[in-house]
């Protein structure tokens, strides 16, 4: 870190972190390859102000799968959190300008960083730049399309004779994938490629309960992926998702989409803290087929910040019930005193996962029965890998299909969707 950074940011790496930040010029392309919890969010943020910092004038690029991650994730989570910033991006010393509208951050030493969502890959064109940021890339589906644009766009930004870069901070994907192709896979890596690895358990700042829950629940190549940051196979779900058939988006919808589409509008709720929370917003039409428009997903999160996060999705996507986990009925009752209608899951697992996975062949007009937006890609992550023997990384699906069960109990209600497709 420059000595800058080292002054106002509250930043102190543990000794895998440390040895990413070494390289800072020396190795062109590298990624940061470490469980969950791990702290690579937080080492991939102080490279960018490290970065940033050593350059004036220079520009980067901090890119998160989409566009709500940027401040639910990104700001919230990370920059404005005691241990790096501490305050308002709009409070720091270190700002001098912070553009909303625009996701762009102007430093005191006239470096500029830009936060863009990769909701669609396309995201990624724009103008040159010094260095980029790629945080998540395993919840990226078109991976492969965002990194080879970003990569098109290191040419510098043409402010100064900076040095060029790019990171990638992730959990990382399965052996073959194009991420494992470019950092790890011998005969094929980029000659410029590094990777940095380290477990959930060498973060000394995590508390030693939650390392040893993840412990507890994640065996086999969830183990070595969460835990241990390594390329492992995970392998193949339970539900014949397609991403090809089953994904749309504002840009790509075979299918027009519209308010008056919807007979119901209904939220799946799946309580979490040390495992992750998770919202997800469904809309039903009258042939009872489902668009998943939105996700929540968070782990220790608390209950106040869940039901803020509820209440944002109904302002957007129209008024609904909110399906939960019966085995939290003191939180329902919470979100109810909140003045949202929330009630409990009334379906059996076995039935709902039953339904869910049928939902995915085609109905009588040749369609499936189910649809996601490109913007849940934590909710289309636990779908490629689900295992219904294993309660393991299944807190989106867990939403879904209680949301869906208003359709299987034959419980529908009419309410007021506005979708901003």
């Amino acid at each position: 870190m420059s000595q800058q950074s080292e002054i106002t940011i509250r930043y102190f790496p543990h000794p895998n972190q440390e040895r990413f930040h070494r390289d800072r010029y020396k190795v062109r392309f590298r990624l940061v390859s470490a469980g969950t919890g791990g702290g690579k969010t937080f080492a991939g943020v102080d490279e960018d102000f490290g970065w940033s910092l050593d350059n004036p004038g220079c520009v980067g690029i901090i890119f998160e799968p989409t566009y709500k991650m940027i401040k639910r994730i990104l700001i919230r989570q990370t920059l404005e959190d005691p241990h790096f910033l501490g305050r308002p991006l709009e409070a720091s010393p270190l700002i001098t300008e912070y553009h909303k509208t625009e996701n762009r951050l102007e430093l005191v030493n006239g470096s500029t960083i830009w936060f863009v969502g990769l909701d669609e890959p396309e995201a990624a064109e724009g103008s040159s730049i010094d260095y980029a940021h790629v945080d998540e890339a395993r919840l990226i589906p078109k991976f492969e399309e965002a990194w080879e644009s970003i990569l098109r766009r290191l040419r510098g930004s043409g402010r100064g004779d900076f040095p060029i870069g790019a990171w990638v901070t992730t959990t990382p994907t399965q052996p073959g994938t194009y991420l494992h192709k470019f950092f790890e896979d011998p005969k094929t890596k980029d000659p410029q490629a590094q990777v940095y690895r380290w477990s959930l358990l060498d973060n000394i700042y995590v508390p030693e309960e939650y390392k040893q829950s993840l412990v507890r629940t994640h065996t086999g190549g969830l183990e070595e992926v969460f835990i241990y940051g390594r390329f492992a196979a995970l392998g193949i779900g339970a539900f014949p998702f397609d991403y090809t058939r089953h994904v749309i988006g504002e840009k790509n919808c075979p299918y027009k989409i519209m308010p008056e589409t919807f007979k119901e509008i209904v939220y799946g709720v799946d309580f979490g803290w040390t495992n992750p929370a998770a919202i997800v917003a469904i809309g039903l039409d009258g042939d009872g087929r489902a668009f998943c428009l939105d996700e929540f997903y968070q782990n220790r999160v608390q209950l106040e910040t869940l039901i803020e996060e509820a209440e944002s999705m109904r302002g957007e996507y129209g008024d609904g019930r909110f399906i939960c986990d019966k085995s939290e009925p003191m939180n329902i009752d919470k979100i109810n005193r909140a003045g949202l209608r929330a009630e409990a899951n009334k379906l059996k697992r076995e039935e709902g996962i039953m339904d869910l996975g049928g939902r995915f062949n085609d109905a009588g007009d040749g369609k499936p029965r189910l649809f996601f937006h490109s913007k849940c890609v934590n909710l289309i992550s636990e779908l490629q890998i689900y295992n219904e023997k294993i309660k393991e990384n299944d807190h989106a699906v867990d939403a879904l299909r209680y949301a869906l069960s208003v359709a299987i109990v034959g419980e529908l209600d009419v309410g007021t969707a506005k979708i901003p497709w």
